[in-house]
């Protein structure tokens, strides 16, 4: 090899090296060949946070539960890729009416507002344009996306459904009953011998079965925020404005579920009247607690302060503990029993997809 054919492949090995490190650089996983971008990643990863960070901002700030977002998001992207490969596979149809329908299903959440209001369709249509901007995609990138998704739902659906039954009532009364033991009990962990997906579903079937059947009242109320940290002049103003408002709703010149939209301090239940629903002991702060049980259904509480403020409440409906009946909650019970049933299938199933498929992960750190 001459001096210049020597000089020509350092040249073309240093571009090869180049590339290669940019591939890398650009790519979070190549699943068979196919690589799954960092800028797909990210959208994903954003959106992620950012529901952690309105609903549970402690959590989005802990590093180690950021640390397992980050890795649980990337393995989702995997499991899309790995689904998708074997539709294509298979030979799996989407068609276009499949798209436009989930593309109509997305756009329908945007036809009310933060507080459930309805929305106009050219304001709708709007949100849903700036949600897509928000998230660095292209109408027809969208589309794209969204077809993937139903590609990789449809084999789901194919391999998986098929495979999960009901269970047989005998399972279903099974079930029932180590959920009766369980809150007797009043044990907090999980019986011995389950996932820990498995575990978690228990822990909330058994908190359903129980606010349905313990003894509960249903409570309207509306906050006056002040924390503790606030000046006592401060404290002393969100009281006098507690107590006045009480007074208007006592002498019968306003309607609680009005006022509780108009001037309660917490988004959520203030569009809803300050119906906040059922509420059983043990969950609210011991002097919010003792007042919604005290009071007798229709009746205006006196201030009650608490770590966020002043609550006033009204209890709507009173309702005693009754002993849980496997009649009642059976259909239920069944229902959640076979979407475990099918979410181990699913898990099964993706999981030998991904031992067939070569796949290289590169997790971008921190």
């Amino acid at each position: 090899m001459n001096s210049s054919s020597k000089a020509l492949c350092v040249v073309l090995m240093g571009l090869a090296a180049a590339a290669s490190g940019k591939v890398l650089e650009d790519t979070v996983a190549v699943v068979n060949g196919t690589a799954i971008l960092l800028s797909d990643y990210q959208k994903e990863i954003d959106e992620v946070m950012d529901y952690w960070r309105k609903t549970m901002p402690a959590a989005a700030a802990d590093p180690a539960h950021v640390r397992k977002l980050r890795e649980t998001t990337l393995e989702q992207l995997v499991d899309r890729e790995v689904l998708f490969q074997e539709g294509t596979k298979l030979k799996v149809k989407v068609r276009e009416r499949d798209v436009d329908n989930g593309v109509a299903e997305v756009k329908d959440r945007f036809s009310k507002d933060d507080e459930g209001n309805p929305v106009g369709e050219v304001d709708a249509e709007a949100a849903f344009a700036r949600k897509l901007k928000t998230m660095g995609l292209t109408y027809e990138q969208f589309r794209d996306r969204l077809s993937k998704q139903i590609m990789a739902r449809k084999v789901v659906e194919e391999a998986v459904k098929a495979r999960v039954q009901p269970p047989a009532d005998k399972e279903v009364k099974g079930y029932f009953d180590r959920l009766r033991t369980f809150m007797v009990s009043g044990a907090t962990e999980p019986p011995k011998g389950m996932t820990d997906e498995e575990g978690q579903a228990f822990i909330e079937i058994s908190g359903q079965v129980k606010a349905m059947t313990s003894e509960r009242v249903r409570v309207s109320r509306i906050l006056f925020r002040c924390s503790p940290a606030n000046s006592s002049r401060e404290k002393r103003r969100a009281l006098a404005v507690a107590q006045e408002t009480r007074r208007r709703l006592l002498d019968g010149t306003s309607n609680f579920a009005l006022v509780a939209k108009e001037a309660s301090e917490e988004a959520e239940y203030a569009a809803r009247g300050g119906d906040i629903g059922f509420l059983i002991r043990g969950v609210a702060p011991p002097d919010f607690e003792k007042a919604a049980f005290s009071l007798p259904v229709g009746e205006i509480s006196q201030p009650i302060e608490t770590e966020v403020g002043y609550f006033i409440i009204r209890v709507q409906e009173k309702r005693a503990a009754e002993d849980p009946d496997f009649e009642k909650f059976k259909d239920e019970l069944s229902k959640a029993m076979m979407n475990m049933a099918y979410q181990r299938e699913l898990e099964s199933y993706v999981k030998s997809l991904k031992a067939q498929a070569v796949i290289a992960r590169n997790l971008p750190p921190l």
